[in-house]
């Protein structure tokens, strides 16, 4: 192989893997539009619990534990999860698959760019002092 045929197969996997970083990231504008399915039940102001938990500083809080909220499912009581990253997308994919039994009627959401991007506008907008 010569080198222009090196670097043309260079460009080709190099421009096949930015989509995935892209996706990965994802946008927090984009995100903002994607809650709107969560939005029916779950608030993002602290103490504010409506069907589902609020989702205020989800982020490193262990599944199933915010005081305020009293209809856990025992599965979802007793998973020995703590929300983060990785534990929020699987389970935005799918919450019956991550945590049999719970009582979330949610089937998740499929598409890997979606999730990104709503992780990343609930992480803007859960965290403390967030507007």
């Amino acid at each position: 192989m010569n080198g222009s045929h090196v670097t043309a197969i260079a460009v080709l996997v190099s421009l096949a893997l930015v989509p995935h970083v892209f996706a990965a990231e994802g946008s927090a504008a984009r995100g903002q539009r994607v809650f709107g399915a969560c939005a029916a039940c779950h608030s993002l102001q602290p103490g504010l619990n409506m069907t589902g938990p609020s989702l205020a500083d989800v982020w490193n809080r262990k599944a199933g534990s915010l005081a305020s909220f009293s209809r856990y499912s025992p599965a979802l009581k007793s998973a020995n999860i703590v929300w983060n990253d990785k534990t929020l997308d699987e389970w935005i994919n799918d919450p019956q698959h991550i945590v049999p039994g719970n009582q979330m009627t949610f089937a998740g959401i499929k598409d890997a760019r979606q999730r990104a991007d709503l992780l990343a506008f609930l992480k803007d907008a859960t965290q403390k002092g967030a507007a």
